[in-house]
């Protein structure tokens, strides 16, 4: 596909993801929205479903041919020329709880699970990150990169407990605990397109996460590659899908040290 092609979609998504994000911070300011369950641990709020319909009719307007991958909507529609995943407000239940870490995010891809355009804003922080297949990672127009730490003891990294699936949590915090023995310190911020987007531009080093969905990161894995980071599965054994990605990412020069050591 035309080089102006993957550039047309990075402008709708940035606008989808301006207009959406304009929508759901005004509500989140009034408190104009109700919050439903959908499972353990996992919220839905009428401006996440708001916020989709919202993205997507923009979408099908400008390319009524291209998939549409939805968080809320799921494979709604089918097409011949890529497909777009979105997270409509990742970062729910810091939405609700009035935190300013969540993000609207946008990506569009030709092949499964290769995406070329990944768009993520924070609206709270009026913050735009964005990036496509070749020409760099930007943060409101400026060009960003990944950190230059290659040490484990000063890295400052990302590690989520799978607080939805419990049966995994020890487990888990046996790597943790290797992992957080040996950096500087950990953090988590509650949405992983907007942790993603924090290692692209260097505030990060390093993420571990399982249980994602695709739309999570599907965004920030272009804004990570495209800033000089890496991408993997935490287990060489498991491929991401649409329901299950078990994640690492980083600045690259950890990458294999953080694999090594969730693969221990």
């Amino acid at each position: 596909m035309e080089g102006d092609s993957i550039e047309q979609r990075l402008a709708l998504a940035r606008l989808a993801a301006e207009q959406a994000g304009a929508m759901v911070l005004k509500a989140g300011e009034t408190g104009s929205f109700e919050v439903h369950a959908k499972q353990t641990n996992d919220f839905v709020t009428d401006m996440d479903k708001a916020s989709e319909k919202l993205i997507i009719s923009l979408i099908k307007e400008a390319f009524p041919d291209d998939a549409i991958f939805g968080e809320e909507s799921g494979n709604c529609s089918s097409g011949s020329s890529g497909r777009w995943i979105i997270d409509p407000i990742d970062g729910t239940t810091n939405y609700f709880r009035s935190l300013p870490n969540y993000t609207i995010s946008i990506a569009w891809e030709l092949e499964p699970y290769k995406p070329l355009v990944g768009v993520v804003f924070n609206p709270r922080q009026n913050e735009m990150f964005w990036a496509s297949k070749g020409k760099g990672a930007f943060l409101n127009g400026k060009k960003i990169q990944v950190s230059s730490i290659a040490d484990p003891a000063l890295v400052l990294m990302v590690c989520v407990p799978p607080h939805r699936h419990h049966e995994a949590i020890a487990s888990y915090f046996e790597k943790e605990q290797r992992i957080l023995e040996q950096i500087s310190d950990i953090r988590s911020f509650g949405s992983c397109a907007l942790e993603l987007a924090y290692i692209a531009t260097g505030r990060l080093d390093g993420y571990y996460e399982l249980f994602l969905g695709y739309y999570d990161m599907a965004a920030g894995m272009v804004l990570v590659e495209e800033a000089g980071g890496k991408i993997s599965s935490a287990d060489p054994d498991k491929v991401f899908s649409d329901t299950h990605c078990d994640l690492v990412a980083s600045n690259g020069l950890i990458q294999d040290w953080i694999l090594h050591m969730v693969q221990a």
